[in-house]
């Protein structure tokens, strides 16, 4: 009875509820008006897609197998992407995927006695301490030396990440380097800095994919499979305008 009542949930509040309405409404419509129906029904079935685990099936699960952690002999510097801020009441925070990159860079950083080197500014037009900043002082408390923590706050985007941090590393020169970013992110990350000449091992974290055995669960609506479906095609639309700008 508790599996019904969560897939009934599922379907008539959101996301599901922007599967559950067109649907009916084409149904209803099918027969007065076959291309408004169709229209609606196409619609229906898109966001079924992307809003259940048959999205992340097409759109974040292939990303996200593209590269596995690798076993490392040693390592000089471990890089680690931004991926967003939040201004609470009580002041700056890390968002959850921006804070599992750090945690893992600073396990990493720890294990290896390797400098950390944290990329992430300000999103234009905004007034908010720069992510590099906030990861720097959390790193700190949570036991990597200051002398140890390069900072890059100036970067925008993941192609700039991939620049300012190839001149740090050019300038220390740092050879083994690790590169810690959410699974789905890895592969356009590694993209950006192979166009800039510099070698990394990519160390996945973040992942958004259950990979374990299909549930019911995989064939309802969700937030989750709504984020991670959003974050993937966020993806690959950025690995397709990075490979028309490298060309």
């Amino acid at each position: 009875m508790l599996i019904v009542r969560k897939i009934v949930e599922a379907f008539v509040l959101p996301p599901g509820l922007f599967v559950t309405v067109p649907l009916v409404l084409g149904l209803v419509w099918f027969k007065s008006s076959k291309r408004r129906a169709t229209i609606l029904l196409l619609f229906s079935l898109f966001a079924y897609v992307v809003t259940t685990s048959m999205g992340t099936f097409l759109f974040v699960r292939p990303l996200e197998k593209s590269f596995r952690a690798e076993d490392l002999q040693r390592c000089d510097a471990v890089i680690v992407l931004g991926g967003g801020v939040l201004r609470g009441l009580d002041g700056y925070e890390l968002r959850p995927h921006a804070f599992k990159r750090l945690i893992q860079g600073v396990e990493l950083a720890k294990a290896y006695n390797a400098f950390l080197i944290v990329s992430g500014g300000t999103l234009p037009g905004s007034s908010q301490k720069p992510e590099a900043m906030i990861m720097a002082e959390l790193a700190e408390r949570f036991g990597i030396p200051k002398e140890r923590i390069l900072i890059d706050e100036l970067s925008k985007n993941t192609y700039e990440n991939a620049k300012n941090v190839s001149s740090i590393v050019r300038r220390l020169n740092l050879k083994d380097l690790v590169l810690v970013t959410s699974a789905v992110h890895m592969k356009r990350a590694k993209m950006c800095f192979s166009e800039f000449h510099v070698a990394v091992h990519p160390y996945p974290v973040d992942y958004l994919c259950d990979y374990g055995p299909l549930g019911w669960v995989d064939f309802v609506p969700t937030k989750e499979s709504l984020e991670a479906n959003m974050l993937g095609l966020h993806e690959i639309v950025g690995l397709l305008w990075y490979w028309l700008k490298m060309r």
